[in-house]
């Protein structure tokens, strides 16, 4: 039972250093409440920042308030409090993404007072591990607050209790070093008294009264007064321990007695009281007033039994209050919101049908504009299409009749030279001396060039496209004599006027053109003419 007293003192001071920094209005007031003793109110004003938070989704404030409802539920209900304390950290985890620092430090407290209620349940090696988790995390860190404190302060109660003092010695002094460099004094009397109560047990009589006498003087002026309680007890066992002086060591615990009766924590008074009857009983042996104090601490026990009954039963009752206010307002929020539903949905389907139909007014009329400029730009490209192809066509029949007009002119040329020619023969057939002049003269100026022939191919070709190429391709042994052949009949020219120009007899021409039929395969039921103006 000892054990169960000093930690109820610990754990309280624990509590304080939530507070801190607190901006939710509900926790504040919850805080406020539970540090005057009135869980309930506290209890109450937790729940609602609770519900709040998961109604407005804001996954912080709901961290928080599990985690003050687990540190305001685990003194009267270990098991209730270990709930809400998981609770809070499965929400702290899920905001790591977000929230990296708040998460990370509302973790540690989760973790710290789960190592707490660990301990309260006598599980030494879970809380153990707890506290060191969070110890090798914040060693880390640049700014080291109380939490870290806290988590020294566990580890040197779990030592004390597993009799290692040297250990719990070492690390309640790490914490006092960081409760007094960030000024957390609410913690200051929790581990003077410790190390005073470790030195007692070591029996280190000046060490021990100079740390108890330091916890005795902050309690004073901090105004704390469970760690007041519990140095005026740890001062009466010193006294009776060292001094053997039971005078000193019964008024101190009579003190702590007296300043116990104004707390609603009946544990600090039954504890004075038990230190009184083992006084009593070590020295007096009053049996009569040690039976009476016994009797006031069974009095005392069955008050705190009801009064933790009550506290469970009221909490229950708050919840339910809670839950059934909250199950009204969802019924006429749920009405709320099936009305709101459909008034939205009436004037969004009204809205809908409108913009469908500006929609297809809209869309149609474009289509109709559209179809309309689409229209005039096909009538003015056709025209447009229309006039080039016009263009192309009587420049095409220009070029055409040009190059025509050209290869007349040349054939022409060709059958007047060669009627000169024919001309010149007949004069020389006379054999008249006195025309030898005159023929010298028509031939030196009439003289038949190759040139004409390169004029002629030229124009021939520009007015019938890859026309040699073509019979070169399909007849490779056709001749340069043979293509002129060819030429002429594709002009559709007759046998004399080929005769002509070839300067040739017609009989002549007769003969290539049957050399050139055979030369292109040609059948006796095939036309040569047709034939090469197919080509």
């Amino acid at each position: 039972m000892k054990f169960f007293f000093q930690f109820v003192f610990y754990a309280f001071l624990f509590q304080l250093g939530f507070s801190q920094n607190q901006s939710n209005a509900l926790i504040k007031k919850g805080w406020e409440e539970l540090i005057k003793d009135n869980e309930n109110k506290a209890f109450f004003y937790f729940w609602e920042a609770k519900e709040k938070a998961e109604k407005t989704n804001n996954s912080f404030d709901k961290a928080e308030s599990l985690l003050y409802l687990g540190i305001c539920s685990y003194g009267s209900n270990l098991q209730n409090g270990l709930q809400f304390a998981t609770q809070s950290l499965e929400t702290y985890s899920k905001l790591e993404n977000t929230s990296v620092i708040k998460a990370k430090m509302g973790r540690f407290k989760c973790l710290q007072l789960i190592s707490t209620i660990y301990a309260r349940q006598g599980k030494y090696e879970e809380a153990l591990q707890l506290s060191k988790e969070v110890i090798s995390e914040l060693e880390n860190e640049n700014q080291k607050d109380e939490t870290l404190g806290l988590a020294y302060n566990s580890l040197g109660f779990i030592y004390e209790q597993k009799n290692s003092y040297s250990l719990s010695e070492k690390n309640f002094k790490k914490a006092l070093v960081l409760f007094e460099k960030n000024k957390s004094y609410a913690y200051v009397p929790m581990c003077y008294f410790k190390l005073g109560e470790i030195y007692r047990k070591k029996k280190n009589e000046n060490q021990s009264l100079d740390y108890l006498n330091k916890a005795l003087k902050v309690s004073i002026e901090t105004k704390n007064k469970q760690a007041l309680i519990n140095t005026q007890i740890a001062l009466g066992n010193w006294y009776y321990q060292f001094k053997n002086d039971h005078t000193n060591a019964k008024n101190y615990f009579t003190e702590a007695n007296k300043n116990a009766a104004s707390l609603k924590d009946k544990t600090f008074q039954i504890k004075t009281i038990e230190a009184l009857v083992d006084l009593n009983f070590k020295t007096e042996k009053d049996y009569k007033e040690i039976a009476s104090l016994q009797n006031n601490i069974i009095k005392i026990k069955d008050q705190y039994n009801n009064f933790k009954q009550q506290q469970t039963f009221k909490n229950l009752e708050i919840q339910f209050e809670i839950s059934e206010k909250d199950r009204k307002l969802k019924i006429i929020e749920t009405e709320k919101e099936k009305t709101n539903l459909i008034n939205y949905f009436l004037i969004v389907l009204i809205l809908l049908i409108a913009s469908i139909a500006i929609t297809i007014y809209v869309f149609l009329k474009r289509i109709n504009k559209r179809d309309k400029q689409l229209l005039v730009t096909k009538e003015k490209l056709f025209e447009a299409l229309q006039k080039q192809e016009e263009l192309k066509r009587k420049q095409f029949q220009n070029d055409i009749e040009h190059k025509e007009s050209q290869l007349s002119a040349i054939t022409i040329q060709i059958l007047e030279k060669n009627e000169l020619l024919k001309d010149i023969k007949q004069i020389i057939n006379k054999k008249e001396s006195q025309n030898d002049t005159e023929i010298a003269k028509l031939i030196s100026k009439h003289t038949f060039q190759d040139k004409s022939w390169q004029d002629f191919d030229f124009y021939f070709e520009s007015i019938n496209k890859n026309f040699y190429t073509r019979l070169k391709n399909q007849y490779p042994e056709i001749s340069t004599n043979d293509l002129k052949m060819c030429a002429l009949i594709k002009l559709n020219l007759s046998i004399k006027e080929m005769a002509s120009i070839l300067n040739i007899s017609p009989d002549s021409v007769k003969t290539a053109r049957h050399r050139l039929r055979k030369k292109l395969q040609l059948s006796t039921e095939e036309n040569l003419t047709d034939f090469i103006l197919s080509i």
